[in-house]
């Protein structure tokens, strides 16, 4: 018997073997295929995010905001230069969506859990505006449209002709402080740095010494930093110690502080000096 075969015929003999699928394997390849197509298609075709046009009642926007495991809706339309109230209730128990904050309009919020919470704030300028959580994972969008009345302009504060204008910041005074003098005349604040800082807003008088004192607690890398950009201050905040800073204001006018990502805020007031 010869045993030698030419390589094209031991080719052709092993070179595709049949092998029979089961017909089930063969309806959940399938039924996965579909699936995954459907998938794609409904995430660029179709999830886009719900709007909804804010209602005006009694002279304010007004629309109502479900937070879980996002926000719903999450492009809300308003008009500029008119009040807008938003209905944040919080479904969600995530630590995530326990805040939520509108860095264009400086204001920060928590949100209790199986509460509403109600945050009021009046856009002066049409544009599009976020609003995110406090880990700036989840966010929504605010859509403010133009009106046929000229939109209001954003009130300013000026100290001397030769300072820049400083913008009026609308944040939240329950948390303000007013700095207190050394016998050394010093004007001396802590500030506690958890969720956020604490007191938010810091009340000084021009022309005199600061030291403000930050007091870190939060490990989250977002409060490594500390920028003040007015007064050139960018230092490090080393975890569970006390970080001072010290500047002179020369200036009226509020002036912002921010962690490292600008994710957090608070203000220093400087009031004439009494």
């Amino acid at each position: 018997m010869n045993h030698e075969m030419p390589a094209t015929e031991r080719w052709q003999t092993v070179q595709f073997r049949r092998i029979e699928q089961p017909l089930w394997v063969k309806g959940a390849v399938t039924t996965v295929g579909l699936g995954l197509i459907g998938l794609e298609i409904w995430w660029f075709l179709l999830s886009k995010p719900k709007s909804q046009k804010a209602e005006a009642r009694d002279g304010i926007q007004e629309v109502g905001i479900t937070v879980d495991g996002g926000y719903e809706p999450s492009l809300i339309l308003v008009n500029a230069g008119q009040r807008v109230r938003l209905n944040f209730l919080r479904r969600d128990p995530s630590n995530c969506l326990e805040e939520i904050r509108l860095p264009d309009f400086h204001i920060a919020k928590n949100l209790p859990l199986n509460e509403v919470t109600s945050i009021e704030f009046t856009p002066d300028k049409p544009g599009t505006y976020t609003f995110n959580c406090g880990m700036n994972m989840f966010r929504g969008v605010i859509e403010v449209q133009s009106t046929d009345s000229t939109a209001k302009a954003i009130p300013v504060t000026t100290s001397e002709s030769t300072h820049q204008i400083q913008p009026e910041f609308s944040w939240p005074t329950e948390s303000a402080t007013k700095a207190v003098k050394t016998p050394e005349g010093t004007q001396e604040a802590t500030v506690t740095v958890e969720k956020s800082y604490k007191p938010e807003r810091v009340i000084v008088e021009i022309g005199q010494s600061v030291r403000l004192d930050f007091q870190r607690h939060n490990l989250s890398k977002c409060f490594d930093k500390l920028l003040m950009p007015d007064f050139d201050l960018a230092v490090n905040l080393a975890p569970n110690q006390t970080t001072s800073v010290e500047f002179t204001p020369k200036y009226l006018g509020e002036y912002e502080f921010t962690c490292g990502m600008k994710m957090y805020r608070g203000i220093v007031e400087v009031k004439p000096a009494t």
